[in-house]
C-alpha cells in the first residue's frame, strides 16, 4: 500500500476517538481507555450499578478499588463513614483481602425515631430528611463477604469500643462539613503509616475547608483528585 495513503486511513480511524476526546475536554470531562487488565474492575462497578445506587462516577470508583488493594497490603482495619445503599462498601469488600471492614451509616435508625439532643444528629437530620440507606438490604448485599462489621446510628458515637484499632484504608462519604471534621478527628490519629484516607465531596467547599484546615502542618500527603475526591496518604 502507499505509505501516504496508509498513514491517511490510519488519521481517520482514529478521527472518531480524536473528535470525542475534543468534545469531552471543551465539557470539562476527559474519555481515557482502560488496559485489560482493569476490566474487572470496570465490570464489577457495573455489576453493582445494576444491584443499587452507586453515586460515584467510575473514575472515583476505580480510585477506591486501587487504594484499597493498595492498603491491603498493610496491617490494620478498613472503614467507610457514608454508606448509604452499601455500593461503594461492595467495591471495597471484594479488594480489602483479610481485613476487618467497619461500616458507620445512620441507615434508617432516625426514620420514625424522636429527635435526640446531639448537634450531629440534628445535621444529619436536616441534610439528609428520609434519604437513609435501609440496613437490612445493604446487610444482605454485602453477606457473601466475611469480617465486615456495620454499625447503624450517628457518627461517632458508634465509633465506642474502637479506640485500640488501627486502620488501612478509610472512605468518608459524609456530605457534611461537621461530620467530615468528626470522622478526621477519629480516623487520622488511627491509620497506620502509608494508610489510605479518601474523601468525597471534595468539590463542595465547606467539606473542602475541613480538609484544608485540618491538614494543615501536617506531614502528611495531600492529593487532590480531578473528580471530586481528595486522597490523603498517611505519613510516619
Amino acid at each position: 500500500m502507499n505509505p501516504a495513503l496508509k498513514r491517511e486511513r490510519t488519521n481517520w480511524r482514529g478521527l472518531p476517538g480524536r473528535l470525542m476526546r475534543s468534545l469531552l475536554a471543551r465539557r470539562g470531562s476527559i474519555a481515557a481507555p482502560l488496559g485489560p487488565e482493569w476490566q474487572a474492575d470496570l465490570a464489577l462497578i457495573r455489576d453493582t450499578r445494576k444491584r443499587v445506587a452507586l453515586l460515584l462516577n467510575d473514575a472515583a470508583a476505580l480510585q477506591i478499588r486501587i487504594a484499597v488493594r493498595t492498603a491491603a497490603r498493610l496491617d490494620g482495619a478498613m472503614a467507610e463513614a457514608g454508606v448509604l445503599m452499601g455500593g461503594s462498601a461492595r467495591l471495597i469488600a471484594e479488594a480489602k483481602g483479610d481485613a476487618l471492614l467497619y461500616l458507620f451509616d445512620v441507615f434508617d435508625t432516625l426514620q420514625g425515631a424522636a429527635p435526640g439532643g446531639f448537634s450531629s444528629e440534628a445535621e444529619v437530620r436536616g441534610h439528609f430528611g428520609t434519604t437513609h440507606g435501609a440496613l437490612a438490604m445493604v446487610e444482605a448485599l454485602l453477606s457473601p463477604y466475611p469480617d465486615i462489621r456495620i454499625r447503624p446510628g450517628v457518627f461517632p458515637s458508634t465509633a465506642s469500643g474502637l479506640g485500640e484499632e488501627r486502620f488501612s484504608f478509610v472512605h468518608l462519604d459524609l456530605d457534611l462539613p461537621g461530620a467530615t471534621r468528626d470522622a478526621l478527628d477519629f480516623f487520622h490519629p488511627r491509620l497506620v503509616a502509608g494508610g489510605i484516607l479518601i474523601g468525597d465531596d471534595y468539590k463542595d467547599r465547606e467539606v473542602r475547608e475541613v480538609f484544608t484546615a485540618f491538614f494543615a502542618g501536617k506531614a502528611d500527603t495531600v492529593m487532590p483528585l480531578p473528580w471530586g475526591q481528595v486522597m490523603i496518604v498517611r505519613q510516619g
